[in-house]
């Protein structure tokens, strides 16, 4: 069993000075003179006040080397020590290390002997030691009697003879207790082991209530046996205590026994108070005196006592249940006067409370502008902290109906000052009373003469005990802090005032801050508006910079993509008469130059149309629409881009019927529209491509498609291919996905819709509608074949 944190600290080990002599008549021996016997009188007065000490210092390893210095100064001994068992740290067999030590003056001390800590029992055949403690028995020996081992280790500590008594810690045997003569063989008596058992007894049960708080004393059955022996011992002990020892027995909690010491604590003899109840002197506690004490252990707590005076004293109360054969026969203890330490402890708990308070205002002012919060925060702790049943402040420059209370926190079972008047008679009264500042306080509103409307309020409000302080702002009265008792009167003390006095000061601060704030935000006001103004301005002309900017982009890659399919055709025939020449002079085919010609109109029609397309993102795209034949347009488209086939080896088969009604459309944008399909399949699929065309009637529409047998479109990006910038991941082309989204722009142009039908690995169909040119009769269908043969003229004449 190891002892406590607080037991083993090696810093508190040190050996304690010497006392005073217990005996005027006693004298150190002489290291020549024989050992005698010592003075009874001196020993059973060491006994008491070793046991005084053990039982009075709150300080454990003070107590017990002052018992040490007590018991050996009594005893003539020159050691007297303490000793623990418990496992060894390295083989964890049983080991034993000195604890405590006090030392005559001229004797060698011990106590940092590295031989004797974790000493092993075997080491020196010291097993016989722990055998007479476990059987019940002291052991006492003279050096030389003992074996080679046990006396070759005592005269490495110059010890010529032992006594040592165990220390019993619940009915376990914890260490021992041990007197040591370095000088003489020295015979102890019986009244010295007696002295040293008493010591162990009580040493045991210090540690016990140390190390649990179930047990008081250990081995309860010794424990009482060995009190036996000692009782006169333990009386005088017990009479000579500065602290107030008492028990009683069963469940009637009356007196059987108190210390002669309660005089000197509560002012009554121990007669006055034995055979009555507990409850004549023990007032209040944080827990009944005994509750449910059932079991053997020990409670510990403070508890308020009424003096014979009539003043409260507050005890520190140990106590125990007096168990006896397993049932609980009563219950004994002592206290201690703890009155001065308990009203410092109240005291600081007051202080610092306070000073949360103040820190919290503090904190609050400088965290928030949220006056009404800071304040009824404020009011609501003050009355708390106060244990006052109304605390609250007052605009005192309001006037008329209005109470002026801007913040209150009240009890439940008292009116609301927001319900009181601030008259005129009553804040010309404050503002002349608190001009100079001054601090009103009232413990007794009985005992003071009022005006008679005064009085009234006293009255209507319950007001017994009042504490009023100024606020005052910018060097002006504001109003006032004020704390009311209303069920009885209140001596007001000095901490109390100072508190308000002192909250005054922050409250002022908050006030005027928000009156800042205020002023500020009125200030701002003007300002953020015309700042919101500049910024919504900026923010316009900076849209409309951005959009001049994404529409010239568009421009440029428009002009771009929409000049490259002319171009390219043109650079195909070149190429292909350059390839023909063999070096030598080409003649160009009248065919050839017309298809060249017709290729750099086309061009300068692109130019003119994107021109007029860059106008349309700004004013609209503007077209020009004409009954057209489908099926003459689409040869056309089909005839011009035949270079272009072949370099991709691909086929188009045209399935638009000769007799499709016509159409109302604008031929050069709808011809965009049908090769910006066309290159967009030959770019995105391998080359041998298979392309339709067809058109059908479909819901007063013409709805035409372009399909292939390409890899086709996965149906994410079908949904999004007409948008602008967007291109298939498989594509052969530059650029950046102008194409379709031009291609819906042209379409939406005419009235129509545009869109894919795909999925990956069976082909993409293409779709758009057309309007159905408008028809009147039989002149309708004449101009229709004039139109037809007018769209024939203009592609002929491309």
């Amino acid at each position: 069993m190891g002892m406590d944190k607080e037991t083993t600290n090696t810093d508190l080990q040190s050996t304690a000075p010497e006392l005073p002599r217990l005996d005027s008549d006693y004298k150190a021996e002489s290291t020549t003179d024989v050992a005698s016997t010592p003075n009874w009188q001196n020993l059973l007065q060491g006994v008491a006040k070793a046991t005084k000490a053990l039982l009075t210092n709150s300080n454990r390893n003070t107590a017990i080397n002052q018992a040490l210095a007590i018991l050996g100064q009594a005893t003539a001994a020159h050691r007297v020590y303490v000793c623990e068992y418990h496992p060894h740290p390295v083989t964890k067999e049983l080991a034993l290390s000195r604890r405590f030590e006090w030392v005559q003056s001229g004797i060698k001390p011990q106590q940092n002997n590295p031989l004797l800590q974790n000493l092993s029992q075997s080491e020196f055949d010291l097993q016989s030691w722990y055998q007479h403690f476990t059987a019940g028995y002291s052991f006492i020996a003279i050096a030389s009697n003992l074996s080679p081992s046990q006396q070759q280790f005592l005269e490495s500590l110059q010890v010529k003879s032992i006594l040592l008594v165990p220390i019993p810690v619940e009915s376990k045997i914890w260490g021992f207790i041990g007197f040591s003569d370095c000088y003489h063989e020295r015979a102890w008596s019986q009244d010295e082991e007696a002295a040293l058992t008493t010591m162990a007894v009580t040493l045991g049960s210090i540690l016990a209530y140390r190390q649990t708080s179930d047990v008081l004393y250990s081995e309860r059955q010794q424990a009482q046996a060995q009190l036996a022996e000692s009782e006169e011992r333990f009386r005088l002990m017990v009479e000579g205590s500065e602290q107030v020892f008492f028990y009683f027995y069963d469940n009637d909690y009356i007196f059987q026994y108190v210390s002669p010491s309660v005089h000197a604590v509560l002012g009554y003899t121990p007669e006055e108070l034995v055979g009555n109840l507990y409850k004549l002197v023990f007032q209040k506690s944080s827990q009944p005196l005994a509750d449910d004490l059932t079991e053997k252990r020990i409670e510990t707590y403070a508890i308020q006592a009424q003096h014979k005076d009539g003043r409260l004293v507050v005890l520190e109360i140990a106590e125990s249940a007096i168990i006896r054969n397993g049932l609980f026969v009563g219950i004994q203890g002592f206290g201690r006067d703890i009155t001065d330490r308990h009203q410092a402890l109240e005291q600081l708990k007051a202080i610092a409370k306070r000073d949360r308070l103040l820190r919290g205002m503090a904190e609050r002012i400088r965290t928030s502008l949220d006056l009404q919060t800071i304040l009824d925060t404020t009011v609501a702790e003050v009355r708390e902290f106060l244990q006052a049943d109304r605390v609250f402040i007052i605009d005192a420059n309001i006037r008329g109906s209005d109470s002026g209370v801007i913040a209150e926190s009240v009890a439940g079972n008292f009116r609301s000052m927001r319900e009181w008047t601030n008259c005129e008679n009553h804040a010309k009264a404050i503002q002349s009373y608190f001009a100079n500042r001054n601090i009103d306080v009232i413990n007794d509103t009985n005992k003071i003469d009022v005006p008679a409307a005064i009085a009234e309020d006293f009255i209507d409000f319950q007001i017994r005990a009042i504490i009023s302080v100024p606020i005052v702002v910018a060097d002006e009265l504001y109003g006032l802090l004020v704390a009311h008792q209303c069920s009885q009167a209140r001596e007001w003390n000095t901490d109390e005032i100072g508190l308000l006095e002192k909250l005054s000061t922050p409250v002022a601060i908050a006030i005027q801050q928000a009156k800042l704030y205020e002023e500020l935000q009125r200030l701002n006001a003007g300002l953020e508006q015309q700042v919101e103004e500049r910024t919504q301005e900026l923010q316009q002309k900076y849209t409309e910079l951005e959009e001049l900017q994404n529409i010239k982009d568009e421009f440029l890659q428009a002009f771009s993509h929409d000049l490259r399919t002319p171009i390219m055709g043109i650079l195909l025939v070149m190429k292909n008469l350059y390839s023909l020449s063999n070096g030598k002079s080409a003649t160009i085919s009248l065919a050839v130059l017309e298809r060249v010609i017709q290729s750099c109109d086309r061009q300068l029609q692109l130019i003119e149309s994107l021109l007029e397309a860059h106008s349309s993102d700004v004013k609209g795209l503007t077209i020009q629409q004409v009954p057209l034949s489908l099926h003459t347009f689409s040869q056309a488209i089909v005839k011009d881009l035949e270079p272009l086939l072949v370099k991709n080896q691909a086929t188009i088969t045209n399935q638009i019927a000769v007799n499709l009604p016509l159409v109302a459309a604008d031929p050069l944008h709808l011809r965009r529209v049908f090769e910006n399909l066309i290159a967009n399949a030959l770019n995105h699929n391998p080359l041998e491509l298979s392309l339709t065309l067809n058109a059908v009637v479909e819901n007063g529409m013409v709805c035409c498609t372009i399909a292939d047998n390409g890899v086709g479109i996965d149906r994410d990006l079908c949904e999004r291919l007409f948008d602008r910038y967007i291109k298939g991941s498989r594509s052969r082309a530059t650029g950046i996905g102008l194409g379709l989204y031009l291609c819906r722009q042209i379409i939406t142009a005419h009235g129509g819709q545009i869109g894919v039908i795909s999925q990956p690995g069976a082909g993409a169909k293409f779709w758009f509608t057309l309007p159905l040119a408008v028809e009147s009769g039989s002149q309708g269908a004449v101009g229709a074949g004039e139109a037809g043969e007018a769209e024939e003229r203009i592609i002929n004449d491309k």
